[in-house]
């Protein structure tokens, strides 16, 4: 779009911004809002800015630098790896279950009980679990399954809310963990975020409200939230 004004030409913008102030930061940053008046703003890629961090931060969290410049170093020393795969630019998005490894070390990212991303020692860093979040027919009559972290996966047996194995650094399917009854789920969203819940049941969605779950969360108690929360999981790799 042009617009003129007294001979003057003035160019519109049409691309988002590349900088992201702290008051306006996601909560998964887990960052002090106050002191500092910018951060660094993760690139577009397999996961929304709502729902990571930048690798640069995921360093420092880590314990392997105090400062960005340190955590720079550190990754142009090419020694961290996202899913098995060498990454060097400090605003390349760190997202849920993503497996960063540097050294002889690897972490999974999951959410905390506030909603922020943290890190736990990966017991099995060579699979990466990726939930499916939709399912379409492609040409030739292929099955194509997105996942959420943006890959894609054909012709595999799998529903929308499955969540399938994936190897690293190859990225191909090696099996699933079926959403249903009796299933151990991580919770992403929702006032239980962070909890892990056993589903007991699952309700069907109507015209006027969406899928839920029920089920039994860590501490006993029982709790219902939206089945699209439940992110399924086994204990062998959280």
């Amino acid at each position: 779009m042009v617009e003129y004004l007294k001979g003057v030409i003035f160019m519109a913008k049409k691309s988002g911004t590349k900088h992201l102030k702290r008051i306006a930061m996601p909560k998964s940053f887990g960052l002090q809002r106050k002191g500092l008046t910018w951060v660094i703003n993760p690139l577009p890629g397999r996961h929304s800015k709502s729902r990571c961090i930048p690798l640069n931060y995921a360093v420092i969290m880590l314990g392997f630098a105090k400062t960005s410049n340190e955590a720079k170093q550190i990754l142009n020393s090419r020694k961290v790896k996202i899913d098995g795969k060498v990454r060097t630019e400090q605003k390349e998005p760190v997202g849920f279950m993503d497996v960063i490894t540097i050294g002889d070390k690897s972490w999974r990212a999951i959410l905390d009980k506030k909603g922020r991303m943290t890190f736990v020692e990966s017991k099995n860093p060579s699979v990466k679990l990726c939930q499916v979040k939709n399912k379409t027919k492609i040409k030739g009559g292929k099955i194509q399954l997105t996942l959420h972290d943006g890959r894609n996966i054909l012709d595999f047996d799998a529903k929308i809310g499955d969540v399938i194995q994936i190897s690293l650094p190859e990225g191909k399917a090696s099996g699933k963990i079926e959403l249903k009854e009796g299933a151990l789920c991580l919770l992403t969203g929702g006032k239980k975020v962070g909890n892990k819940i056993k589903i007991k049941e699952i309700i069907p969605s109507s015209a006027t409200r969406n899928s839920e779950i029920k089920g039994e969360l860590e501490d006993g108690s029982e709790a219902i939230t939206l089945t699209k929360y439940a992110f399924p999981i086994n204990d062998d790799f959280i």
